[in-house]
């Protein structure tokens, strides 16, 4: 038996399988909306006004809603260093889809830092991944994490486990 939803659209009463976000109907206006903001990002991005938005942003996040720890952590030299190395020797590809990477260094633990300080450093705990990748990684950690012994079981995922997860929820 499949299991069902409600269309993410708002006011949309139509059941979709719980792996589908949208009806068929909404499915081409959420790809159209997706498509219409990303090409006003990119536009923000080209001008002084966007530049400074995001980058207010990207204070607020750390001063906010980022493990105070952590927001320490990713501001050291060392943090820099070794992922300004990592990021080069993948020659800025995503590891998982092979996009690349050229707006951001997105450099992640494969372990999560709050599950595996002591490789926090590691080179062969960290790579590149693009923002689509890491966010889906995001939430597979979050789902995992919550389950019971998570934390324990994210200590022992491997590249390759990761890859393939993150691959199946690409497609």
């Amino acid at each position: 038996m499949t299991l069902m939803k409600h269309c993410n659209w708002g006011g949309c009463n139509k059941v979709v399988p719980k792996d589908q976000s949208f009806c068929d109907k909404h499915e081409a206006m959420n790809e159209q909306r997706k498509d219409d903001y990303k090409a006003s990002l990119n536009h923000q991005s080209q001008t002084d006004t966007g530049k400074q938005v995001r980058k207010d942003h990207q204070a607020y996040y750390n001063h906010v809603r980022r493990d105070p720890e952590a927001n320490t952590f990713y501001h050291t030299k060392q943090w820099q260093n070794v992922r300004d190395y990592v990021y080069s020797c993948d020659m800025a590809t995503c590891q998982v889809c092979g996009n690349a990477v050229a707006d951001r260094k997105i450099v992640d633990h494969i372990h999560p830092l709050k599950v595996s300080n002591e490789e926090r450093l590691s080179q062969d705990n960290l790579w590149t991944l693009c923002y689509r990748c890491h966010n889906i990684k995001t939430q597979l950690e979050e789902s995992i994490k919550s389950r019971p012994n998570g934390n324990n079981k994210l200590k022992h995922i491997t590249r390759d486990w990761w890859i393939k997860a993150i691959k199946e929820k690409i497609k």
